[in-house]
């Protein structure tokens, strides 16, 4: 058995931390995606005692699922909750608690994360990579930027999902991420909220297939 113990500093106070903690609309932009994968929304109540189902895409658009339930919260200090994980072998079987802990420091916070028992190295490093890529948007949110969220996507363009939509997601996020003027980034998300639920489900499919092979690297047969 094992212990996973992170840190990460951030030039923010721990109450505007914690805020992007208790804030749904600034958590779901941070929290939850595996490296590479999706938030698609939750389930259930965020209250302590209470489970909540976080629904979740990975790297290869396979489905799966986190199953937690926070046990103590330390208003603007931290919190502790119990995990488990649904359809992810890496990640391992077992339920086991994670405490986020926010100590004032050098004039911002420094985040400790502790999580364990693991079962194995292989579910202990695969967790130290899932908390790399959660900590790193939730990095960016408390400093103010609008990270690309794909739940909110998905709810704005009336559940357009697969294939065309995460494809289109992708695009709208590499926009953001590479500076994109905020006007031309709102012009093409009107543009694909306005006409991905028009298409004929057929023709979705092989746009998204297009679309998402450019996207990771070129069209088979030599296509750019």
């Amino acid at each position: 058995m094992s212990e996973l113990t992170m840190e990460w500093w951030v030039p923010q106070p721990p109450e505007q931390v914690f805020a992007a903690f208790e804030d749904p609309f600034r958590q779901r932009r941070w929290y939850g995606a595996p490296p590479g994968g999706l938030r698609l929304g939750e389930e259930g109540e965020s209250e302590v005692g209470e489970p909540l189902r976080v629904n979740l895409l990975d790297e290869r658009e396979v489905p799966l699922a986190q199953i937690c339930r926070v046990l103590e919260v330390d208003s603007g200090r931290g919190l502790v909750m119990e995990l488990t994980w649904e359809g992810r072998e890496d990640y391992g079987r077992e339920t086991t608690r994670v405490s986020f802990t926010l100590h004032p420091a050098e004039g911002g916070t420094r985040i400790e994360v502790r999580q364990g028992p693991f079962s194995s190295r292989e579910a202990e490093q695969a967790h130290r990579a899932y908390w790399e890529a959660n900590m790193g948007r939730l990095a960016r949110v408390v400093s103010g930027e609008v990270v690309p969220c794909f739940e909110e996507f998905w709810e704005e363009s009336s559940g357009f999902v697969e294939p065309l939509g995460q494809a289109a997601h992708a695009v709208l996020a590499g926009m953001r991420d590479a500076g994109a003027a905020p006007e031309l980034v709102a012009q093409v998300e009107e543009t694909l909220y306005t006409h991905l639920g028009r298409l004929p489900e057929e023709t979705a499919k092989v746009l998204g297939a297009v679309l998402r092979a450019r996207l990771h690297g070129g069209l088979p047969g030599g296509g750019a």
